[in-house]
């Protein structure tokens, strides 16, 4: 008899995988939203730095100047417009100065030049020159009313921080995590009142965030700001200015 061949089965057993890793080093040079905390994207914020109280004759009118608001935005506007725009007048545009045509037995109606408005390539009756300004005044009791009232519209928000960024240097990622760490990374319009040259220059690659000095406050980036942050000094400052 033919011996029965005996199938054998052999289990194999997985191998076991070995994690492998590799050590790279990667620098970082930018800040992903996912590396910020989480900030509600709202037009306000809760978070004090300081415990300051606020002047009520800066941050807190009983009536706020709508008028006087409106005024100051469309003067600051009009500030910033520049009267380049000019048109050539007859003693300006090119052209010969020799008589068209004999003064008299031509028919034709007497002329001396060919740069006279009425000639084709001639110069420009009632142009616009660069002589006219766009300036609109506006009195410094308005001014101020509307300066305050946008203040008090903040304040009323809860939307004052008073805090002072200090740079030793220029660097645009370290003022975003001074700003990610009060949770004002993510809002859409931050304004910062300082005079640090450093805080110009780091705020410049961040279009959210906005510098100017307190002496240079716009009512219409108050109207629009989401947050203002000022330091002490420059409440001071304000306070002063109302009296």
């Amino acid at each position: 008899m033919e011996e029965a061949k005996k199938s054998t089965t052999v289990k194999k057993t997985p191998a076991k995988k070995v994690a492998t890793t590799k050590s790279t080093k990667t620098v970082k040079t930018t800040i992903s939203k996912n590396e910020l905390p989480e900030v509600k994207k709202t037009s306000s914020t809760t978070k004090v730095a300081v415990d300051v109280k606020l002047p009520s004759t800066v941050f807190g009118l009983k009536q706020i100047y709508t008028q006087a608001i409106f005024d100051a935005i469309l003067s600051e506007r009009a500030s910033r417009r520049f009267s380049t725009h000019k048109t050539k007048s007859r003693g300006e545009v090119s052209g010969s100065g020799k008589k068209p045509w004999r003064q008299k037995g031509t028919g034709n109606a007497r002329a001396g030049s060919l740069r006279s408005p009425i000639f084709v390539g001639g110069g420009k009756v009632f142009g616009p020159t660069t002589a006219r300004n766009y300036n609109l005044k506006i009195n410094k009791k308005a001014r101020k009313n509307a300066l305050f009232s946008a203040l008090t519209l903040l304040a009323n928000d809860k939307a004052v921080m008073v805090k002072e960024y200090n740079l030793t240097a220029p660097k645009t990622k370290e003022l975003l995590m001074q700003l990610a760490q009060d949770n004002l990374a993510l809002l859409n319009y931050v304004l910062i009142v300082s005079d640090n040259e450093n805080v110009f220059k780091s705020a410049n690659n961040l279009p959210n965030v906005h510098v100017t000095k307190v002496t240079s406050l716009s009512v219409e980036q108050l109207i629009a700001a989401d947050v203002i942050v000022m330091s002490e000094k420059d409440v001071k400052y304000l306070e002063g200015m109302a009296k």
